[in-house]
């Protein structure tokens, strides 16, 4: 399994090189991120799950660590030492297995505590922090984690920022996510059930088809914590389910099809088209239309370059400014025969040098060198799209096939 997980990272390595002077290198850097991510999170225990306890203010994510350990490891009220960076808990008796993928992550604020030797929970800033530096904190981390938990409070489970702004964008990982409807000890247990039912149908138009939902209160007013054995089951059984490279997957998968789209996906049946361009433009020449040939072929390529899209559009836009020019030299070169017979000599299509040139001659002529000097540069350029293409299309298809398979 791990060979292929790494096989499948090698394809994706090979897919982001081909597409190098092809796709925007800012584009390229999402897909070239999560690799590296992959390559570190494979690294480390694959029977270990790195969990986010990710939620708004007073949502109770803090008091809800302190439940599952049994202990106040995380400070709540807003009295930890540096509440705007993220606190892993880790199981005592695994701390030196998990401790270099969370130095990796950035994350230094570490406890160790009496959790399953299978969790390391991670109680995150949180997503309504009025501090920016807070929010992007989140942001950077949310997606390199193996799972997540978001706690939510009966007062705030519909707020927009959270759904607009998380919830929605990562609903194609929402096999990672639990949902945790917090401090239900301030409802009557009728109240429960519906605001339960309310936030599954806020979570299924985020597009997230079958959430897992559970209810507790993990720091009631009064009594133990509600429900949190029940979390730290279903959490259990979740985990055993969604293996730690099953988001890599989705990030491949999501990659692989957002730069194919970035290359302009399909075929542009360029030969065919081009050598119908350069027939008409050649003839045009012939007939001293220089005008009409310079139009002909500017607006071919300009058509080539918005399908093609992306670096390579650019590319052909720029071999298309030099068209006037380089029908212009043609141009002159057809008035004559003479230079005409001598390029004709150079491509070893011999002729006697006093045979006068035909019209045909001088129409082939043409279009050999229309084909030297715009032609040619931009089928090289469509030459990188292919092959980043087709490396994508590879790294697709493997990826769709281990799925299948898994």
């Amino acid at each position: 399994m791990h060979d292929t997980i790494v096989g499948l990272l090698d394809k994706a390595d090979l897919a982001i090189a081909s597409c190098a002077g092809v796709i925007e290198e800012d584009d390229l850097e999402p897909m070239a991120r999560s690799v590296r991510d992959a390559r570190i999170r494979i690294s480390y225990p694959e029977d270990m799950s790195v969990v986010a306890l990710v939620g708004g203010t007073g949502s109770g994510k803090s008091s809800l660590a302190n439940a599952v350990c049994g202990a106040d490891v995380a400070m709540v009220g807003g009295v930890r030492p540096t509440t705007g960076e993220p606190l892993a808990i880790v199981p005592e008796a695994r701390a030196g297995d998990i401790g270099g993928y969370l130095g990796d992550l950035g994350v230094s604020q570490q406890v160790a505590a009496p959790i399953p030797p299978w969790l390391c929970l991670i109680d995150m800033p949180d997503t309504d922090s009025v501090e920016i530096e807070h929010r992007l904190r989140v942001e950077q981390l949310l997606p390199r984690l193996d799972m997540v938990l978001w706690v939510v409070d009966p007062e705030k489970y519909r707020d927009a920022a959270l759904h607009n702004r998380y919830l929605k964008p990562l609903s194609a990982y929402s096999e990672q996510f639990i949902f945790v409807l917090n401090q239900i000890d301030r409802l009557a247990p009728t109240v429960v059930e519906s605001v339960v039912a309310d936030l599954k149908k806020a979570l299924r138009e985020d597009g997230i088809e079958s959430p897992r939902i559970v209810a507790i209160a993990a720091n009631p007013t009064s009594g133990p914590p509600m429900g949190v054995s029940d979390l730290v089951d279903v959490l259990g059984e979740a985990v055993k389910d969604v293996r730690v490279f099953d988001k890599l997957l989705v990030d491949l998968e999501q990659g692989a099809a957002g730069l194919l789209a970035a290359t302009g996906g399909a075929g542009l049946d360029f030969e065919a088209r081009a050598r119908a361009v350069v027939d008409v433009s050649a003839r045009m020449l012939v007939d001293r239309h220089t005008r009409s040939a310079v139009d002909e072929l500017t607006h071919f390529l300009e058509s080539i370059a918005a399908e093609a899209g992306g670096s390579t559009g650019s590319r052909v836009r720029q071999i298309a400014t030099f068209v006037p020019s380089h029908v212009e030299s043609v141009a002159d070169e057809v008035k004559t025969s003479t230079p005409i017979e001598n390029r004709r000599r150079r491509r070893r299509r011999a002729r006697s040098s006093d045979l006068e040139t035909s019209r045909a001659d001088r129409r082939d002529a043409a279009g050999e060198m229309l084909d030297d000097l715009v032609i040619d540069p931009t089928r090289n350029a469509l030459a990188a799209r292919a092959q980043a293409n087709a490396a994508l299309t590879d790294l697709a298809i493997s990826v769709a096939s281990f799925r299948g398979r898994h």
